[in-house]
């Protein structure tokens, strides 16, 4: 730019010193006198080169320092500005324009620069907290960005980003998935770490591709839950209807003794009975799984129905020379009263059910603040270590064959679970073989609350 105004100064200097010496001659010198002026150059030829020269030079020289002055001057001027602080700029009347229009642009691109960087920040925020694992590759698969899940879960550096993708992992079917997405080929993988996760593999518009890696171990269970409580349930309710239908067959045939059909009619009524429990239970698991709120909840004393189910339970306690004792204290809650009498039911039938004769079932209720406490303990055969996980899913029996002499289809206790899930309280379990089990049950009093 300063080259331009210079080259652009010595120009018009040049010019206007011509035109200026051009017009002195022509007012200083007379008309009828300019045809002798030229006269005289002619005549001495020499004389008027030599002074043409002396001139060209003389105003090339003036022309130079004074375009290189003016220059100078504006060039400076414009050097000295601080756009910073606009406040300040003192500029030529004929700069301000220019002044404007560069301070009006530089507002203009700071604040874009603000709205992007914010929309950068935004977008990192999202991409960090995700839940799920992203990974963005380019055409090279190397790693352009990754969040802070994906990098935890491929226990990477954090740094990782402009590497290749064989810095996450080696995994042969991984990384074949990613070639194939690069090729512009979607997939999906399953891939089992400390849980289960779903992988996806998508082509970008840039010739790379976008990974996301989604935690399925919830879902998987449950599907995993699903196919087998299909299949318990086929299989609980089949016995029972085999029962019916063989013990059936036999009355209809008339091969028996009178005496005996008393014994085969009571055998298809207790199998009858046993499957209408089972299939009551079922329901009513779905229903808890469906209800929702503080549906049928009343204000009540805890103690009542715990002793109202050991009274209902006292004839199979003593027929299994089983004590029950009851250590109660006044408990008020708001709940649903009949949901809470099936979990005293449940817990203290499972009690008497697998204990030892001579043994005792402990129920003790209390509340302290804000939370209401049931505890059953039982001097039972107990559970082992290796299947208190699953102790309250749905038609799991600890010990097959020795609990199909106990009646029971496995649904006691995961009924006891959602029902203190609808109340909003927990269910712990402790146990040693051979010595009992203690299951601890803590519920919201909700005395009190709206």
């Amino acid at each position: 730019m300063k080259k331009r105004i210079f080259r652009t100064m010595c120009v018009s200097t040049f010019i206007s010193l011509g035109a200026a010496s051009i017009a002195l001659i022509t007012v200083l010198v007379p008309t009828s006198h300019m045809a002798n002026l030229a006269a005289a150059f002619a005549e001495n030829s020499v004389v008027a080169v030599v002074s043409g020269v002396i001139f060209v030079l003389v105003a090339c020289f003036i022309n130079y320092f004074l375009a290189l002055s003016i220059t100078k001057q504006i060039t400076n001027t414009i050097s000295k500005i601080d756009f910073n602080a606009p406040e300040d700029i003192e500029i030529y009347d004929e700069l301000s324009s220019f002044v404007r229009t560069i301070l009006r642009q530089q507002k203009q691109i700071e604040s874009n620069m603000q709205e992007i960087s914010e929309q950068a920040n935004t977008i990192r925020s999202i991409f960090d907290n995700m839940q799920e694992g992203l990974v963005m590759l380019d055409s090279t698969s190397t790693v352009v960005a990754v969040n802070h899940f994906a990098v935890k879960l491929f226990a990477a550096q954090q740094n990782c980003e402009g590497n290749n993708i064989h810095f996450l992992t080696r995994d042969t079917i991984f990384l074949n998935k990613v070639k194939a997405a690069l090729q512009g080929h979607s997939g999906q993988m399953l891939m089992e770490l400390e849980k289960i996760y779903q992988v996806s593999f998508i082509p970008s518009s840039d010739k790379g591709a976008i990974i996301l890696i989604a935690d399925v171990t919830e879902r998987q269970l449950a599907e995993k839950m699903r196919r087998e409580f299909s299949a318990n349930v086929s299989h609980e309710l089949n016995t029972p209807l085999t029962c019916i239908m063989g013990f059936a067959d036999i009355i209809g045939k008339g091969n028996i003794a009178n005496d005996d059909i008393l014994y085969f009619a009571n055998k298809i009524s207790n199998e009858s009975r046993r499957m209408i429990d089972m299939i009551e239970n079922i329901l009513l698991l779905s229903r808890l799984d469906e209800m929702d709120g503080r549906e049928a909840y009343t204000e009540f004393d805890l103690s009542q129905p715990a002793a109202e189910a050991i009274n209902s339970l006292q004839a199979l306690a003593e027929r299994s020379q089983i004590k029950l004792i009851l250590v109660d204290s006044f408990a008020l809650v708001q709940g649903n009263r009949h949901l809470i009498y099936m979990v005293f039911m449940n817990l203290i039938s499972n009690a008497i059910r697998y204990n030892k004769a001579g043994g005792e079932v402990k129920i003790a209720v209390s509340a302290k603040k804000r939370f209401a406490y049931i505890n059953v303990t039982d001097t039972g055969i107990g559970i082992p270590k290796e299947e208190k996980r699953r102790i309250f899913e749905r038609f799991y029996r600890v010990e097959q064959s020795r609990n199909q002499s106990t009646g029971g289809a496995g649904l006691g206790l995961s009924i006891v679970k959602h029902i203190i899930r609808y109340h909003k309280g927990t269910i712990e379990l402790e146990s040693t073989p051979g010595q009992g089990t203690s299951i601890f049950v803590r519920i919201p009093t909700g005395v009190g609350e709206v």
